[in-house]
């Protein structure tokens, strides 16, 4: 039991990948571009810099204030439909049993077979309810991920990711410390890509690549916009 509780728990703290992928990806391209694009109009590094530090900052607070609505709506969504089916098993279980028993049988059982393992779970109120949200509902746990811890990890990531790109910045002058962010910023989300990859067990090339392309794309319209704009 304890073995089972532990890999629960490895796969839950690697699908927290989600926020930090996201935020660390979010703030490497949305800084590049937006670097590149404030670097084509006035060509200023101060201004540039400047900028950058206060997209960094507004986009930290925003990324981590639209994961904890997000997460907590989601929360509140699925803690109200558990209650709700809760709510229909005691007051007409043959209900719940018969969604049980449909969920089964979409799976493929026989529905002699799906009906003997309802029955079994019946007996046993607390199983019949984790079987039925994981099966009829489509969510394994009421609780979900902390929508506190979520946010702190999208806006802690989105920073780290927005501080690469601004860096060179703080070293380089004129258009050198754009190549460089560039650059910085290209390695940052290929390395990204290869740890998704490891993590996922797919293709390291494969996902580095589709990273650094993002960051090359991201680059490339932003400095493009900002070019057009005094013209």
């Amino acid at each position: 039991m304890e073995a089972i509780r532990g890999r629960r728990e490895a796969i839950e703290r690697k699908s927290q990948i989600r926020e930090v992928a996201f935020g660390t990806q979010d703030g490497l391209v949305s800084t590049l571009g937006f670097v590149a694009g404030l670097h084509g109009a006035v060509a200023d590094n101060w201004l540039v810099l400047l900028g950058g530090l206060v997209q960094m900052v507004a986009g930290a607070f925003s990324m981590a204030a639209g994961a904890y609505l997000a997460t907590q709506a989601e929360r509140q969504v699925v803690q109200r439909a558990v209650r709700a089916e809760t709510e229909r098993f005691e007051e007409a279980p043959y209900l719940a049993q018969e969604a049980l028993l449909g969920a089964l049988e979409e799976e493929g059982l026989a529905r002699d077979k799906a009906y003997r393992i309802v029955k079994l779970f019946t007996d046993e109120r607390h199983a019949f309810l984790k079987t039925f949200r994981e099966k009829v509902l489509g969510v394994g746990s009421v609780e979900g991920p902390l929508p506190l811890w979520a946010a702190t990890l999208m806006g802690v990531s989105f920073a780290v990711g927005s501080f690469v790109p601004l860096l060179p910045y703080f070293i380089f002058a004129e258009y050198t410390a754009l190549w460089v962010a560039i650059g910085a910023t290209s390695l940052a989300l290929f390395g990204i890509g290869v740890a998704k990859a490891a993590l996922a067990a797919i293709s390291w090339w494969r996902s580095g690549a589709e990273f650094f392309l993002v960051a090359m794309g991201a680059a490339g319209i932003g400095y493009l916009v900002g070019w057009l704009l005094p013209l």
